[in-house]
C-alpha cells in the first residue's frame, strides 16, 4: 500500500510535518493538497504501522505514524474552532470536509481506523464501511504490523474501532462481532448485509439491486 513518505519517521518528526502541512488547510489548501507528498510503498519502510497515539513507546525509532496527520487535524480543528465555542458548525464541518477528502484513499482510510472520532459523524458510517470493504485486502496485505502503541505489533482486525462503532450504528449485532472479526472485514460486511436485508433496512448507498 502507499504512503505519502512524510509519515514514516520518529514520532515528533512526523508530528512538526502533520501539523505543517495541516496549517496549509487553514490558508485554503484541501486535504489531499495539503497531504500531497512522495508516495511509497509501506511494506519497503522499517518498523510497525501505527494506527492510534501518539504513544511513548513509539518515539525512539521510525515507525510509519499514519494516524498523525488524522489525529492532529481533529486536535487542530478542535483547538480552532470546538473549544473557543462549543456550538461552532465549523469544527464538524471541517472534519466532514477532512473525512470525505481522505476516505478515497486506501492510506486515509488506514489513517482513521483506530480513531472513532472519525465515525462519531452518521453520515460517515457507510462510506467509511464501504470504504474498508473496498480497500481491506490492500490494508491486510501490510502484514501483521501494526500497533496503537505497543512494541508488539497487532492483526488489523484487532484494532478497527472506526468500522466497528460504524457497523453496530448500521445494525451490526454486537454480540456477534468479537466471534466474527478474526475472519476479517468481508466477513463482518457481509453479515451486516444479511442481517439488514432479514430486517427489511436498505442496502448499502449505490449496491441496491
Amino acid at each position: 500500500m502507499l504512503v505519502p513518505r512524510f509519515v514514516h519517521g520518529l514520532t515528533r518528526d512526523v508530528k512538526k510535518e502533520s501539523l505543517r502541512r495541516i496549517r496549509l488547510m487553514k490558508k485554503g489548501a484541501r486535504w489531499s493538497e495539503a497531504m500531497a507528498d512522495e508516495l511509497v510503498d509501506v511494506a519497503t519502510l522499517p518498523g510497525l504501522v501505527v494506527v492510534n497515539g501518539p504513544g511513548v513507546l513509539m518515539g525512539f525509532d521510525p515507525q510509519t505514524h499514519i494516524y498523525s496527520p488524522f489525529f492532529w487535524g481533529w486536535r487542530t480543528c478542535l483547538d480552532w474552532y470546538y473549544s473557543r465555542d462549543p456550538h461552532d458548525t465549523r469544527y464538524q464541518d471541517a472534519l466532514h470536509t477532512i473525512f470525505l477528502d481522505a476516505v478515497g484513499t486506501p492510506w486515509g482510510v488506514l489513517g482513521m481506523i483506530a480513531d472513532w472520532h472519525w465515525t462519531l459523524n452518521s453520515t460517515h458510517h457507510w462510506p467509511y464501511v464501504q470504504a474498508v470493504e473496498r480497500h481491506w485486502d490492500e490494508l491486510v496485505a501490510i502484514g501483521d504490523r501494526f500497533t496503537t502503541g505497543s512494541t508488539t505489533p497487532m492483526p488489523l482486525w484487532y484494532l478497527m474501532d472506526s468500522p466497528a462503532k460504524s457497523l453496530f450504528a448500521l445494525g451490526f449485532p454486537p454480540d456477534e462481532y468479537e466471534a466474527l472479526s478474526p475472519q476479517g472485514f468481508h466477513a463482518l460486511y457481509r453479515r451486516l448485509l444479511e442481517v439488514r436485508a432479514a430486517q427489511g433496512l436498505p442496502p448499502p448507498p449505490g449496491e441496491e439491486p
